[in-house]
């Protein structure tokens, strides 16, 4: 595959750090932002030059529309065209929070963070990928966002994320005469500093259950695949990459336990 350019958002650390790694593996270079991660995202360039890739950081506030404009220009300048989208960037509410406690600014927040700055993307890119005929979109959702699952206590998270996987696959229906796909990833329940990991770094390692941790390559990999020119007739999907794990029974046991502690 010759050399094609992608741009992950908020990939300094977490699972966008893993996508960056294996797109750069596979042969793309790969331009990223970051927010508040700039010691890890400067660590990351250089394994990405180390292993004979190319990677270029871009501090971006993805909620302001000015500075994603100013992100894209930067990617262009570095690489000169951007082949694919993969928007990793989604705000998530850690706290178990009942939709009637939320105020006006959160709310905001959840929609602008999932579903705007998708939009904002999205429109400054599509143009030029139409005109080279070729383009990759790639979303991030949640285990049940393509089926609009209800998620207690996540109810902002879960509609953005729903209402996401909804605008992915309307944009795959309307760019597919380009030659461009747009399709969903929904991580299983990797946690803390395994998204960030690759399978050399669990090598040997095994969960309860006799298998290989999840990590975030289990994503990323997903994540080139999709990308990849071959995949184009892999459109319009919500492609769930979960181990098969209950993630929000778990969550909804967890929230349960929690409640009955108190």
């Amino acid at each position: 595959m010759s050399a094609k350019t992608a741009f992950v958002t908020s990939a300094g650390k977490g699972l966008g750090h893993a996508m960056v790694l294996s797109l750069a593996r596979a042969g793309w270079n790969v331009s990223f932002t970051y927010g508040e991660s700039a010691e890890e995202a400067r660590q990351l360039v250089e394994q990405v030059q180390r292993e004979g890739g190319s990677a270029f950081a871009i501090y971006c506030d993805l909620f302001d529309r000015t500075s994603v404009l100013q992100a894209i220009t930067a990617a262009k300048a570095q690489f000169a065209s951007i082949d694919a989208l993969v928007h990793n960037f989604g705000p998530f509410v850690f706290e178990r929070k009942p939709l009637a406690d939320y105020d006006e600014d959160m709310w905001q927040r959840m929609m602008h963070g999932n579903l705007t700055n998708f939009f904002w993307l999205y429109t400054e890119l599509i143009h030029d990928m139409r005109s080279r005929r070729f383009g990759r979109l790639i979303t991030v959702g949640y285990d049940g966002a393509g089926e609009a699952r209800g998620w207690r206590f996540r109810a902002a998270y879960a509609a953005a994320k729903a209402g996401l996987a909804a605008l992915t696959r309307s944009v795959a229906r309307e760019e597919r005469a380009y030659g461009i796909t747009a399709n969903m990833v929904c991580p299983g329940d990797i946690r803390g500093g395994d998204k960030m990991k690759m399978f050399e770094d669990v090598a040997g390692e095994l969960t309860e259950e006799g298998l290989r941790p999840p990590v975030g390559e289990d994503i990323a990999r997903a994540v080139t695949w999709l990308c990849h020119p071959d995949s184009q007739e892999v459109n319009g999907t919500v492609l769930e990459v979960t181990g098969a794990r209950e993630i929000l029974a778990r969550d909804a046991l967890t929230t349960n336990r929690a409640g009955l502690q108190k």
